[in-house]
């Protein structure tokens, strides 16, 4: 499997209104700011973000991302290969810091409050795992799921108003939109495989062509997703 082509098309049928983008767009001044983007993937965010900032650092530890950020090179996007709890500790500031859909790394909070400084923003998105997309994992019943991270999950959620001054907390409704059966059965069942290392065999197959027919909206597919939308200060 290609992890770059998989990553790409995962992305290419989420959030078709810019939903995320225009939410932080109404909540953060980007004029003149840097910001750090953590586990920024392809820059599904950076890219349109990058329009308004004055730098976007994008950090990323898988290797298999460099090809993508030398070939789509930005004058004011810096690619950073690295991980984050090794960049974090050379306590650069930035003026807003990105952490949107991540694995929960408890550490991370106070590597992210060092490389803040006293007017700096703290943005954090994450999904609902009971959205329509979120539980097609659980349908399919193949044993892969969202358990363990959705208990990280509760747990960061809950430390982070200990650490950081929350001045919004929200939940935004954005979803995925597919042309056709056909195109969505081929992308999910490739991010199933990437992300959940699913395995399918016929009857996989079949249950979710099952999903996808219940989410038929006319001649497209859409499933809908519902994101916590979090906006931080320094204590």
């Amino acid at each position: 499997m290609n992890y770059l082509k998989t990553f790409i098309e995962d992305s290419k049928y989420y959030d078709p209104k810019n939903i995320e983008v225009k939410t932080i767009l109404k909540n953060v001044n980007l004029k003149g700011k840097t910001v750090l983007d953590i586990g920024a993937g392809i820059g599904r965010l950076s890219f349109p973000l990058a329009k308004y900032a004055k730098k976007i650092v994008v950090l990323d530890q898988d290797k298999r991302l460099k090809s993508y950020f030398k070939k789509h090179k930005k004058e004011n996007i810096e690619f950073v290969n690295q991980k984050a709890e090794e960049y974090l500790k050379d306590n650069e500031k930035f003026d807003i810091i990105l952490l949107a859909w991540p694995t929960f790394d408890f550490q991370f909070l106070d590597l992210i409050k060092n490389a803040m400084h006293k007017s700096s923003i703290f943005v954090f998105i994450t999904c609902d795992n009971n959205s329509d997309y979120e539980t097609i994992i659980n349908k399919l019943d193949t044993g892969k799921g969202f358990d363990h991270d959705i208990s990280n999950k509760q747990k960061f959620m809950e430390i982070l108003p200990k650490k950081f001054n929350i001045l919004i907390k929200e939940k935004i409704k954005t979803e995925y939109i597919y042309p056709n059966e056909k195109e969505a059965f081929r992308i999910i069942k490739s991010s199933m495989t990437l992300w959940f290392d699913t395995k399918f065999n016929k009857k996989v197959d079949e249950k979710l062509l099952g999903i996808i027919n219940n989410h038929k909206k006319g001649n497209k597919i859409k499933f809908g997703e519902e994101i916590y939308f979090y906006l931080s200060k320094l204590k």
